[in-house]
Formats: structure tokens, sequence, C-alpha cells
């Protein structure tokens, strides 16, 4: 895997660098042909902005109001998005799904409800390993449709920068199903689908930064990116490109982060403390959520107006006896249950729900009457996600929690 990146982004004038410092970035791949992936990056410098400004400040005025407590947030979609789901029929069952699980969280919040779908662009996924072994073949492992095959083949696994194109006009094309739906730009913020992806590859999410108009610039690939627990380390490219854009940004942090860590992610990532700004992403695992207690105490008593949510998925991720990965939907709910209660004793901001879901019928999750079996219900293309039944049930659980003489700070 490639240890650096350099960032680039279209000006008027050209393709110019963001930042002329290069920095360690973790989970990038080594493009066999460097020629082409060069080609592809210019290609993306030079394309129309999937999503416009405009649209992005928007959607941080609303998660402004999230950190008064007016609002709250709903994040859900799949694990690693297929590029043949993304056309009309696919989006409007995704963006039914998320109604369905908004109506739900409004009542247990009694609060509106802002949509964020999992959704053009999740196309990429950070691996803890390099290489696994497929019936005696040792293989480079599957990264997202964005980067290679999920097929146990040296061909389907080989890198191909060519896919970053093909994902981008599938991210497109979901852009335009919205559009149709009337849940794109131009509809009422509230009842809009936002849209957000882990900005993990670089070769893509560089050459996709734009100039606001206002003398900023910002990523124009998803209203609300975020970085993951792998690439979170401050000194790296991930980290400190968020800190230069001008979108909402997220971050996930799990059990192994200091309190010391998370403060210094709060000072690149929200420099000027604007609510709704920074969101910090739990994912402790339902064992290990007590863990979450002094980070969240650290970053109220340093005045950090950080929203927090949960995703009670990651850390809940086991393996059966044949190997195949699954999540209880017990863990899952359990997590749910102490971020809410864990983040009200320390007068945090319960923001939202993070989860990994799909509309589909499908069985990879256990729990609600469903054990995963390998077979054609089990189709995901990286990590077990809920079926809308296991979804629903989950939702149903978020109500936050208010202690006596604990009042939750975003400021």
């Amino acid at each position: 895997m490639s240890d650096s990146a350099s960032l680039g982004v279209r000006h008027q004038s050209g393709l110019e660098p963001l930042t002329a410092l290069t920095r360690p970035a973790a989970q990038q791949p080594e493009w066999p042909d460097r020629d082409r992936a060069g080609s592809v990056r210019s290609a993306l410098a030079t394309s129309p902005p999937l999503v416009r400004w405009e649209e992005v400040r928007e959607l941080g005025t609303l998660l402004a109001r999230v950190a008064e407590g007016e609002l709250c947030v709903l994040q859900a979609g799949d694990c690693a998005e297929d590029p043949a789901e993304c056309g009309a029929a696919d989006v409007a069952l995704k963006t039914e799904m998320l109604d369905v699980l908004g109506d739900i969280m409004r009542v247990g919040a009694g609060r509106p409800v802002v949509r964020v779908g999992r959704l053009a662009g999740q196309f990429a996924k950070p691996r803890s390993r390099a290489h696994e072994t497929v019936d005696g073949v040792r293989l480079p492992v599957f990264r997202g449709p964005m980067v290679n095959g999920p097929e146990p083949t040296p061909e389907a696994r080989r890198p191909n920068p060519a896919r970053l194109l093909d994902c981008r006009a599938s991210a497109e094309r979901s852009l335009r199903a919205l559009e149709a739906l009337g849940r794109g730009a131009g509809c009422h913020p509230r009842e809009r689908v936002w849209t957000s992806h882990e900005a993990l590859l670089l070769d893509y999410e560089g050459p996709q930064v734009r100039p606001t108009g206002e003398g900023g610039h910002y990523l124009s690939s998803a209203h609300w990116p975020w970085i993951g627990e792998r690439t979170r380390q401050p000194g790296n490219a991930h980290v400190r490109l968020l800190a230069r854009l001008g979108n909402p940004v997220a971050c996930k942090v799990g059990p192994e982060a200091t309190a010391e860590e998370v403060l210094e992610l709060c000072t690149l990532l929200d420099p000027r403390r604007i609510p709704g700004r920074l969101t910090l992403i739990a994912r402790f695992g339902a064992g290990a959520i007590g863990r979450l207690a002094p980070l969240v105490r650290a970053v109220r008593g340093a005045g950090h107006p950080v929203l927090w949510m949960c995703d009670p998925m990651h850390g809940n991720t086991v393996a059966d006896g044949t190997g195949l990965k699954i999540r209880h939907l017990d863990a899952v709910m359990n997590e749910l249950r102490g971020f809410l209660s864990v983040v009200a004793d320390a007068g945090g901001r319960c923001a939202g729900l993070h989860i990994e879901s799909s509309p589909l019928d499908i069985s990879e999750c256990a729990g609600a009457g469903v054990t995963p079996i390998r077979g054609p219900r089990y189709r995901t293309l990286c990590d077990p996600r809920l079926n809308l039944m296991q979804a629903v049930a989950v939702v149903a659980h978020w109500q936050p929690i208010t202690r006596p003489g604990v009042q939750p700070s975003a400021t």
C-alpha cells in the first residue's frame, strides 16, 4: 500500500496543489499502472462537482441545529455500495428505508430527523490485512469496488484505477435518481437525503476538492465526508485533508482512542469550534462502550462543540465457526443503549445513529428470527448489514436520556 499522498484541487487556472506537504496515508492501494492512475486523477480534477457548495453549506446549517438539540441525525446504508445497485429503483428503495427509519427515530427522539445515506460514494473499504488466502491462493484483499473486484481471483483482485471513474459515474447516477424522486437539491432541507461516505481513497477525494467561491475549499464528492478509525492519525493525510474542507466532517473513534488523541483531532478538525462542524462517531463494541465516557468528558471540558453519534455495528463484528462474518442484534442494541447512557452521564450531545443496513431481504446479522448462512441472502460486499426489520428494532431504541443536573452541551 502507498504510505504517502499528494492532494490536488482544481482551480479556475487548472490543477494546483491543495498542499505542498506530503503526508503518510494509510489504506491506499498500490496501482500497478501509475500512468493510468495519474490520468484518472486528472479526469476527476476536471469533472463537474457531484454536490455544490451551497448544498454543503445548507447541511452545515442543519447540523448546527442538531448541536442546539433541535434536530437529530440518522445515517444509514450499505457497508460497501454495489455500483450495480445505483439506479433509480435501487435508490428509491434506499430512500424509502431512510424514511421508515427516520420516522421511527423522530418518534423516539421527539424531534425532526436529518436523513443521511451511506450513498453515492461508499465504494472503498479499509481492511485490517493487505492479503488473504482463498483455497490455498494468496490474494490481495478486496478493498471495495472502487479498487478491485470481490471475486477471489488474481485478475479481479488486481487494483485498477479505472474503477475510480466507474464509481464516480455510479455516484452520479444515484444523485440523479435522488433528484428524480424529489429528494435532492431544491427540496426542503429536512426532506433531503444527504450523501456521505468514508473519504478513504485520496486519489479519488483529493482531485474532487473545489473552491467554495468564498475563499475556501470543499469536497464535492459528498455532502458529509468522514474518516475512519484506521485513518484518523492526526499527522496523516486524511486528517489534514478534512481539516482544510468547508464541509461538515466526521471521524470515527474506537476503544483504543485516548483523550489526548481525540482532543488533538478536535483542534485540527474544528479549530474555530463551530457547532455542527465536527461529529465524532463512537464505534466501541457493546463490551467496551464504557471507555467512551472519559473521551466525552475531556471533549466537553475543553469546550469543543462536538456532536456524538453511535455506530453500534463495527465493534460487534464476529466470525462464526465457518469464518462467516456476522453481527448479533442483541450486541448492537446493547451498545446503543450504553452509548445513550454514557453520553448523557458525561454531558455530551447525543446527535444520532450511524448503521449499516439494507432495504433488501437479506440475512447477514443474527437476531429477530434471522440466522446468517452462506447463500443468496448473504450478499454484502464486505461486512454484514441489518435488514429492514432488524434496523427498525435498533432505531426504536433511540431514546436519548436526560440526567437530572446534567445539561447536554454543544459549547
